[in-house]
């Protein structure tokens, strides 16, 4: 991946599920923040319902009810909507009211639209189990935004997991975009372990430690240097002794006070290309108050939904 693939990561269009519930103000509002940030062109704000048809004894009850149900939850959208990216001029916004399987429907969406962002929400305590971002997330074929409830009203401290593959490139590139357009500062994190046959070189277990953390910030300057990465990045090494890398992450993520998650997710083939990186997987699912933005490469898992389109 070179320097202008990282940099150049665009998010032209976005796709935000929303569920009429409280979550949508949240996500609404975020989402006004992140096209902001992101320049993104285009947004759209999707609500499937299961059925747009009122049933008969409503209709009966309230004859005045001539509005089809769509139209009455497009414009009700419409309000809440145009509250928040009225100052968000650059960006336009599309509302679509569906009926059918919320899952199918989204990625469905996402193909056709060919979109580079989904924006979903993350419920702990609002009215609503949260299923639907859990698929979304293990199946998107871009990159995720996950918004919890209550999202810190700014981005001022930007979190980036590393590994040093290409997808971390990735997500610095990402990370880098929102940095200059809000002023976040951006700090990296990556986690080395002590091998389990350390005491056969006659070394303690601190002094092998010591030395696998040297190996891992010699490996974050060749990164820097190798994907170009300009300006100062600091980086933390996070010692695992557990195995535990997604609570580790988190926690670190909370004792520095970080607003947003950047994370690059691999991409996988064949049947495992509904399923994301591990850490990705399992960040997704702890239960914290940080927005998460796994990047993907675009198109990454696009053979699950050219078969999902075929059904």
């Amino acid at each position: 991946m070179d320097e202008k693939n990282v940099k150049d990561h665009c998010f032209r269009t976005a796709l935000a599920g929303l569920d009429l519930t409280e979550m949508d103000d949240h996500i609404i509002r975020y989402a006004a923040m992140i096209c902001n940030a992101l320049s993104v062109e285009r947004i759209f704000f999707i609500h499937i319902a299961k059925s747009l048809e009122l049933p008969e004894r409503v209709l009966k009850e309230y004859p005045d009810l001539l509005a089809p149900l769509d139209e009455s939850i497009h414009m009700d959208l419409e309000k809440k909507i145009e509250n928040y990216f009225r100052p968000v001029s650059d960006t336009e916004v599309v509302i679509e009211v569906k009926e059918g399987d919320p899952i199918e429907k989204i990625l469905r969406l996402t193909r056709i639209k060919e979109v580079d962002m989904i924006l979903m929400g993350r419920k702990l305590s609002l009215k609503g189990s949260g299923i639907v971002s859990s698929h979304i997330a293990r199946k998107s074929p871009c990159s995720l935004l996950l918004i919890p409830e209550n999202p810190p009203p700014l981005i001022d401290r930007i979190m980036i997991p590393l590994d040093f593959s290409r997808h971390s490139a990735l997500a610095v590139g990402c990370a880098q975009r929102i940095s200059e357009a809000t002023g976040a500062s951006m700090s990296c994190a990556n986690i080395y372990k002590v091998p389990t046959g350390y005491h056969t070189t006659g070394k303690t277990f601190e002094e092998f430690a010591a030395i696998m953390e040297g190996h891992a910030n010699n490996d974050f300057s060749d990164f820097l240097e190798g994907h170009k990465v300009e300006g100062e990045v600091p980086c933390s090494f996070l010692l695992s002794t557990d195995g535990d890398y997604a609570e580790l992450i988190y926690e670190h993520a909370v004792d520095i006070k970080a607003s947003l998650i950047v994370l690059g997710s691999r991409g996988r083939t064949g049947v495992a290309a509904i399923l994301m990186g591990s850490l990705a997987e399992k960040l997704t699912y702890l239960d914290h108050n940080i927005p998460l933005l796994i990047a993907k490469e675009k198109g990454e898992n696009m053979g699950f939904i050219e078969a999902l389109m075929r059904i």
